[in-house]
């Protein structure tokens, strides 16, 4: 457990928001991948359980990219609301036109989120069952798209490649693109430890047990499971 400690310090410093008494609120901006696994639900309940002061609301629709919702006045006006975070998400992005669609609304997103006192974070998705050899450009656009607009990159897609790496029957997948429970675990996770940084003494062998029994995380998992998500944050994999 002390190397999960010596990888997650860093991320935990640079991504926790100053303290304070209010809730944090975050607003998930996506597509069915979220909805279908109850991201939003889960990463509410997750903060409930350790006991954080949250509220997680989303707007998502089937099929929906950042282009559309730009253009949907249901995304504009939840977006005048008052959040800590907006995490915008869309699918995988590994094509040349899908990473300029990315880029370019991300940008776009970026200035209204900042103007209404919030920060972005990008959410990374994780290409289709049958395309996992396109994981390096997908992550890859999702890094670039954060970079360019000063976000908060949530690396799910690249937590995945991690756990498939290591054992390609992980049964992430429900179906050809969504997230499976299992799958959904590892989102839920990685968003709580970018978006949810715990403070260099909070986090030891304790908080990690009670973040894994709150998601319910087998005992077998929790290990790679935990190893995954920060290093996803803390320690990004060098693409080929």
């Amino acid at each position: 457990m002390a190397r999960f400690l010596a990888a997650f310090l860093v991320a935990c410093l640079a991504a926790a928001l100053p303290a304070r008494a209010d809730p944090t609120r975050v607003l998930i901006v996506g597509n069915e991948i979220v909805e279908r696994a109850q991201i939003p639900a889960r990463l509410a309940q997750l903060a409930k359980d350790m006991g954080r002061e949250a509220t997680v609301e989303s707007v998502a629709f089937d099929g929906f990219s950042l282009a559309d919702h730009w253009r949907d006045p249901r995304t504009q006006e939840a977006l005048k609301k008052k959040w800590d975070y907006v995490v915008l998400q869309q699918g995988p992005s590994a094509l040349p036109l899908e990473r300029q669609e990315l880029l370019e609304y991300v940008k776009k997103f970026a200035g209204p989120i900042r103007a209404a006192g919030a920060r972005p974070a990008l959410l990374m998705t994780w290409p289709a069952s049958d395309r996992q050899r396109e994981f390096p450009l997908a992550i890859a656009a999702w890094r670039a798209a954060a970079q360019a607009a000063d976000a908060v990159l949530v690396p799910a897609g690249e937590a995945w490649l991690r756990i498939l790496s290591k054992d390609r029957r992980s049964p992430l997948y429900s179906g050809r693109e969504n997230a499976s429970s299992v799958g959904g675990d590892l989102v839920v996770l990685t968003l709580w430890f970018a978006l949810f940084p715990a403070g260099p003494r909070e986090f030891t062998d304790d908080y990690v047990a009670r973040v894994a029994k709150a998601l319910d995380i087998d005992a077998d998992r929790k290990e790679a499971w935990v190893d995954a998500a920060t290093r996803s944050i803390d320690e990004p994999l060098a693409l080929r």
